[in-house]
């Protein structure tokens, strides 16, 4: 029983460093362009949403942005005002790695790997940060392949299954073992993964599977929340905005899930597949329904001042 969680925790961690590679080299490769975005073009809420998406796309993280805005916010360098744009195209950028997560590159994406450290270590300029960011794409999909083979035997428990039966039957605490977990990694990008690998055994059916997903976009808000702590009143308002969206989304959403399920399966491909796309139809149209709100939410913030 403990070597298989000993490889379970292995394989996170694995995941984790691979989207933390990818975000670091994918920031070098592009230079100081982001955050170029974040002070230049959130002048109106249109351009804020469109860097969001841009911007976070290049990051990988939107609880790195969002802590990102929030230091400007704090530093006096933005107005709260002109980050709620860019926190819900954040949200829709966020989607990028669980579709990349979803492709069936598992069995061959390591080879990523090696020639992607070799040309980070020999190559010059910004063409060794590409390098760099190949190699974590790499090690994002090896984790995928150390996560099943840690899972099968850990799935053959009594615990295990009772525990996952439970949770099959239960969306709401489904939601809530989703925030957690992706409150504990730090990363919603990660809890996705392991729902994808879970949900290709048989072991979770689908709609428990976006519940997960939806609580994972809840959980990484805390990271944000934790930061905003010791910040202003605005900066703290920029972290209160990220998970209002999310759970304002969640509140959406909940009742919706059956059909929502079955639209994903209308839609096709293979399950992980199916899950990428409930987060990114969540994590779009809940930012678009949020979207009209962002001048009254504003002026009522600024009136609290």
């Amino acid at each position: 029983m403990l070597v298989p969680i000993c490889f379970t925790f292995l394989g996170l961690m694995i995941l984790l460093t691979g989207i933390k590679i990818l975000r670091d080299g994918l920031e070098k490769f592009t230079g100081s362009y982001f955050q170029l975005v974040l002070q230049r073009f959130t002048a109106t809420t249109a351009r804020g949403f469109i860097s969001g998406i841009l911007a976070t796309s290049i990051l990988q993280s939107s609880t790195a942005l969002t802590v990102m805005a929030i230091s400007f916010v704090d530093a006096g360098l933005l107005s709260f005002q002109n980050t709620f744009g860019l926190i819900l195209g954040s949200n829709i950028g966020s989607t990028v790695t669980p579709q990349l997560l979803s492709l069936p590159l598992k069995d061959f994406a390591i080879w990523l790997v090696p020639p992607g450290f070799l040309g980070f270590w020999l190559l010059k300029g910004k063409i060794k940060f590409f390098c760099y960011a190949l190699a974590g794409l790499g090690l994002m999909f090896f984790s995928l392949s150390v996560l099943e083979s840690a899972m099968i035997p850990l799935a053959s428990t009594s615990y295990f299954q009772e525990r996952l039966l439970h949770l099959n039957s239960s969306y709401l605490e489904s939601i809530v073992a989703g925030t957690v977990l992706s409150a504990a990694l730090h990363s919603s990008s990660a809890t996705a993964g392991l729902v994808m690998v879970l949900t290709e055994r048989g072991w979770l059916d689908l709609p428990t599977s976006l519940a997960f997903i939806f609580g994972a976009n809840i959980g990484t808000c805390f990271t944000a929340l934790i930061v905003s702590a010791f910040t202003s009143r605005s900066a703290q308002w920029v972290a209160l905005f990220h998970v209002f969206v999310n759970v304002f989304g969640v509140l959406m959403f909940y009742p919706l899930l059956d059909p929502l399920t079955e639209m994903i399966r209308f839609l096709g491909g293979s399950l992980s597949r199916q899950i990428a796309n409930g987060h990114t139809i969540f994590n779009i149209l809940s930012s678009l329904m949020v979207l009209p709100l962002l001048p009254y939410i504003s002026r009522l913030l600024a009136r609290s001042r």
